[in-house]
């Protein structure tokens, strides 16, 4: 999957963001709109099972219909084939959505730990509203819990994962009833019961998560994910204010009220839920102060086996003599003050056992406030090199409270956990702090080899090497095609500190044609076609006497210019043009000898005469010519081998 960068032709994956037990979450940009995007990828792994590809789909269509602020929003859906190592294809759904600058709420509680009473309620209140907006749309979140609430820079508050269900192979951390997947730390009694939920299940979620932003751990915690299922079922939850003293009453039954058992008298909608978290920040009444039964104590009751006397029987006066009257009225009496004797034994016994019984119990109590609480400890066990999100589940399961600090590692891979504080193998027990080092990867990162790759390809993996891809530099080249890479700058495998600038040198698909003039016509061929240029050399002839033969003098590329690759340059070769011979007469024909001009001295009667040029000269009647001994001469030889 790695090697397929882009979806849809659309959407470039950058660097991952987020894992979950159903998917990965990688930042990426929409090269269409040229925004940054979030991108859910469904792992691979899970991408043959036909039942989350439609729980991804049923994620984008719920969120996909819900237009609100609070709502993490949902641009775009769809399917992408990525290659399989054996050969195969795996088709894999995503989903494009909003990228929100900012931090989980899990990240925020890990690392400053507990928020106060306002911050608490102010962000509840910011959960709330979505909620309310998406369940008047007809939509139960089902997982509603700190690392699905995102807090902006800005402080806004961002639910994302709407109608997702995640998968159960994510280390015992989800629970399934039928179709319906969620945390165990935040479910309903009704999740955990396997019924049907709604959006009274999100509310008590809801509160789950008010209860760990107020205290810092969630309002049940134990060594299994069943045994917290349980817990939500059958036990009631200490108020947040015995693990916080200063929390306010009205926050405590805030709290308690929506953690409620029976969805039936729990918070019945978000708004009321969220008026409530408003009126307790502000310190106004909440609308639960007018139930009286919530204040209400057991009234005293009469003890058992106790009752009224009888009443004494009246003596018929009439119908008994007086010393009858006298003995009967002395025999009442002794009666009575028998009757008396036996109550006041009675009480005496009774009001005994129940002085025991109270020292008993004050002693009791004496003992146990003096005596040290009993403590179950357990070794913490060691996490380094696991994934960080995942070791996080791991160990809140534990009911321990997880915190993270970041730090620069050469042998543990970014995201994944360096050590623990306190260290593998301490001591630890439910309701300990545990601060994750997580590693960024080195502090120097080498600057990774994407020569003949694509720009986007190259920017890809600088980005993943933990470096910034910078400028592109255009370059010539003989052989590499346009727009690949040819180095980068600084060079491939160059140790540079992390986020450092690197800029990618691509070929421009053209080459510069050099000078072969002067060259003969082998030198001037072998320079254009060799590794260097790798063009075409095209040869003409041209008679000239202005350049020496066989050397170039001429070419249609001028020196300089750049063409593409592969292109001809046709050079121009000077060849000797034919020589020019003088014309002879044939044998039989009078030749003249070439006249010099000079000053002629001769004898017109005689026919003879000297000439100034030292040459013997003959005169006809009187027409007398000298010639210069150096003419004459050349004429003869050349007359003389015309003959010959």
């Amino acid at each position: 999957m790695d090697q397929v960068r882009r979806l849809a032709d659309r959407y470039e994956i950058r660097r991952v963001i987020g894992r979950g037990g159903m998917a990965e979450v990688h930042e990426g940009v929409d090269t269409r709109l040229g925004r940054r995007v979030a991108i859910k990828l469904l792992r691979s792994d899970l991408a043959r099972d036909p039942s989350f590809h439609a729980r991804l789909e049923r994620e984008a269509q719920s969120a996909a219909s819900l237009n609100h602020h609070g709502i993490v929003s949902v641009y775009d859906s769809g399917e992408q084939q990525f290659p399989e190592p054996g050969g195969g294809v795996i088709t894999v759904p995503f989903i494009v959505m909003e990228y929100v600058e900012g931090q989980t709420l899990r990240q925020v509680l890990g690392e400053h730990g507990p928020l106060t009473v306002q911050e608490a309620l102010d962000v509840t209140a910011g959960v709330l509203a979505p909620l309310e907006y998406s369940h008047r749309n007809g939509i139960v979140h089902r997982d509603i819990k700190p690392a699905n609430v995102m807090l902006t820079p800005d402080g806004d508050i961002k639910v994302m994962d709407f109608g997702i269900a995640r998968a159960l192979e994510d280390t015992g951390q989800l629970t399934q009833t039928q179709s319906v997947v969620g945390t165990a730390q935040y479910l309903s009694p009704e999740q955990a019961r396997g019924e049907v939920v709604d959006a009274r299940s999100d509310l008590y979620s809801t509160a789950c998560l008010l209860y760990e932003l107020l205290t810092g751990r969630p309002p049940f915690v134990g060594d299994s994910q069943l045994a917290v299922a349980y817990q939500h079922v059958g036990e009631q939850p200490a108020a947040p204010s015995t693990l916080v003293p200063s929390i306010p009453p009205a926050v405590d039954r805030l709290v308690m009220h929506g953690l409620d058992k029976h969805r039936d008298t729990r918070y019945q909608d978000a708004h009321t839920f969220r008026e409530d978290a408003l009126a307790a920040r502000d310190g106004r009444p909440l609308s639960l102060d007018g139930d009286a039964a919530s204040t209400q104590l057991l009234a005293s009751a009469p003890a058992a086996g106790w009752a009224e006397p009888a009443p004494t029987q009246a003596v018929d006066q009439q119908a008994a003599p007086v010393g009858a009257h006298t003995g009967m009225l002395g025999a009442i009496e002794e009666e009575q003050q028998e009757e008396e004797e036996k109550k006041s034994r009675t009480w005496v016994w009774v009001g005994g056992a129940l002085l025991a019984l109270v020292l008993a119990g004050l002693g009791l109590w004496i003992y146990t406030m003096n005596s040290e609480p009993e403590v179950t400890t357990f070794a913490l066990e060691d996490m380094s090199d696991r994934e960080a999100n995942e070791a996080e589940t791991y160990l809140e399961g534990l009911g321990l409270v997880v915190g993270r600090e970041m730090t620069a590692s050469d042998e543990i891979d970014e995201g994944n956990v360096v050590e623990t504080d306190p260290t593998a193998g301490a001591q630890v027990s439910e309701g300990d702090r545990i601060t994750m080092m997580v590693s960024t990867g080195p502090d120097s990162v080498e600057v990774p080899d994407v020569e003949g790759d694509t720009e986007s390809l190259a920017r890809q993996k600088i980005g993943d090497a933990g470096l910034t891809a910078g400028s592109n530099i255009e370059e010539n080249s003989p052989d590499v095609p346009a727009g690949e890479v040819m180095e980068t700058r600084p060079g491939a495998g160059t140790e540079v500190a992390r986020d450092s600038n690197v800029d990618l040198v691509l070929s421009s698909g053209q080459v510069e044609v050099p000078d072969v003039t002067g060259m003969s016509r082998e030198e001037a061929c072998s320079t254009l076609e060799g590794d260097a240029y790798q063009l075409s050399c095209s040869v003409e002839e041209e008679e000239t006497a202005d350049h020496e033969a066989g050397q170039v003098f001429e070419q249609n590329a001028s020196a300089g210019t750049d063409v593409e690759q592969g292109a001809t340059v046709t050079i121009t070769v000077a060849t000797e043009p034919p020589s020019q011979s003088p014309t002879f007469p044939s044998p039989g024909f009078t030749v003249d000898p070439p006249e010099v001009p000079g000053d002629d001295n001769g004898d017109g009667n005689n026919g003879n005469g000297n000439g100034n040029g030292n040459g013997n000269g003959n005169g006809n009647n009187g027409d007398n010519r000298g010639f210069g001994g150096s003419v004459f001469s050349e004429w003869t030889r050349l007359l003389l081998d015309r003959l010959s």
